[in-house]
């Protein structure tokens, strides 16, 4: 009589199993490289408007923020919203380079969140998002 509970249990639990996929997790090695390319190999502008944070030179300002939108259906790069100046987007080892977004300013974005802008000669790290 102590058997029929467990019988019953093991039962229930072969009715709740895929007989089409034997193991669930055979797909592991896929599913890894999924998440790993969407968590650090975001590609700019693929998922609408970035926000890009850079420190300011200015020792009185700590942060500057830019925003880049994908503007005139899709087809080009604007700063600041749909309706911003008309950006010039070219990718180069990897980089979307954007430049002319905001004036005298171009931003190098790496597909992993981070990248540099541009400012006359200097260079400074930035991260997006």
């Amino acid at each position: 009589m102590t058997f029929r509970p467990t019988i019953l249990a093991v039962l229930a639990l072969a009715a709740c199993s895929d007989p089409m996929n034997p193991d669930p997790l055979s797909d592991g090695v896929r599913q890894t490289g999924i998440a790993f390319n969407e968590a650090f190999r975001d590609t700019p502008l693929d998922d609408g408007p970035i926000s890009i944070i850079v420190n300011d030179p200015d020792p009185l300002r700590t942060l500057l923020t830019y925003t880049l939108s994908p503007c005139r259906n899709g087809t080009e790069v604007c700063g600041g919203s749909e309706t911003g100046p008309v950006a010039q987007i070219a990718v180069m080892d990897g980089q979307y380079v954007v430049a002319n977004a905001y004036p005298g300013l171009t931003f190098y974005l790496d597909p992993n969140g981070d990248g540099f802008l541009k400012r006359g000669n200097t260079l400074t790290p930035l991260a997006w998002d």
